[in-house]
């Protein structure tokens, strides 16, 4: 390993139901590579943090925790890419039970009074040298409820990768014909809301494609899915994000669907976004601070609202400044340039 490597890591169960956190590793960890920042995945056989230049925690997670803790000790700089969001909606409504869901709202709750409380996310981001939240809204999160000290926070929006600008919509037509569809890309599970969404659109009457692949833990979830799309849903396997077809999908789609629990903003929609499909997309997380007036947005939990803003976004079409705003704005390497920026403020 080169002296100056940075290492990343990602909790070792991550790329085990991969999504826009990993792409998010693996994206950055491209471009930074492209600068001559030199970036390997953190291998605890192998590797040893002393001789890293730094370690960059994607993630917030127990496991990341041990590593920040073990770097600090050796003197190496920790950065860490949070990627979370804590939305009191989606904790009442997919909690397992309604004492979960208390218990889980008065811990949030506390934490808005006392964020000086003691929890394994405030040790973690007190030993960060750097933290990257996606967002301005993300950043907020974290000093008001675990007191991250605002000195250390530098907010590097996500990015998407140009080729969705210039994306053919023909290799996917050819596979599903050339009818009109709404699109969904992503993992498969409560969250994500999809069964929300299939909902939305039978009431819409609008036909739905769905790409992805079922989380572990939620194949009872998935079924339900399966049998709540009949006649309305075409299910397609997870696509490598690197598939020229996952892109071609996104350039077919009439319009592009998201109305999960909450994204921070969610990538894929700014993938389709680039591709110039018009996207429907929760109002929870940071996704007004990225689409702002582009998009139309529609709130989980109401599969009537989600119609009618799926019906709405069919018949408007995309807002005709959305791609410009997220190829001008929203870029890896401009991501890459952020956080290479950010090393340096730690690790010189």
């Amino acid at each position: 390993m080169p002296a100056d490597a940075v290492l990343v890591h990602a909790p070792s169960f991550a790329f085990q139901a991969q999504g826009g956190g990993e792409n998010q590793l693996v994206q950055t960890s491209k471009s930074l590579d492209a600068m001559g920042i030199p970036v390997r995945p953190f291998s605890p056989w192998t590797d040893r943090l002393e001789e890293a230049r730094l370690i960059h925690l994607f993630g917030m997670s127990r496991e990341g925790l041990e590593l920040a803790r073990l770097a600090r000790s050796r003197g190496v700089p920790v950065v860490l890419s949070p990627i979370c969001w804590f939305e009191p909606r989606a904790m009442a409504a997919l909690a397992p039970s309604r004492g979960r869901a208390a218990l889980a709202l008065g811990a949030w709750a506390a934490r808005r009074v006392l964020p000086g409380l003691p929890g394994w996310r405030r040790e973690l981001l007190a030993l960060s040298d750097a933290i990257l939240p996606n967002s301005e809204a993300e950043a907020w999160q974290l000093a008001r409820l675990f007191g991250a000290d605002r000195a250390k926070i530098h907010v590097v929006p996500n990015g998407v990768d140009p080729r969705f600008a210039t994306a053919d919509a023909g290799a996917f037509r050819a596979i599903r014909g050339d009818r009109d569809f709404v699109l969904y890309v992503g993992r498969i599970e409560p969250r994500k809301n999809v069964l929300g969404l299939i909902r939305g659109a039978k009431l819409a009457g609008l036909p739905l494609v769905i790409i992805g692949a079922v989380v572990p833990g939620h194949e009872g979830y998935g079924e339900a899915c399966r049998r709540e799309g009949r006649g309305v849903a075409t299910f397609v396997e997870r696509l490598d994000h690197e598939d020229s077809v996952l892109a071609s999908a996104m350039a077919a789609a009439r319009v592009f669907a998201l109305p999960s629990w909450f994204e921070t903003p969610g990538l894929a929609a700014l993938e389709a976004a680039m591709a110039g499909s018009a996207v429907v997309i929760t109002p929870y997380g940071c996704t007004r601070e990225y689409f702002g007036d582009r998009v139309i947005y529609a709130r989980p939990g109401d599969d009537r609202a989600i119609a009618r803003s799926l019906a709405r976004a069919w018949d408007d079409g995309p807002d005709p400044g959305l791609a410009g705003h997220v190829a001008a704005n929203f870029t890896w390497s401009a991501v890459a340039t952020a956080t290479g920026e950010a090393y340096d403020r730690v690790a010189a």
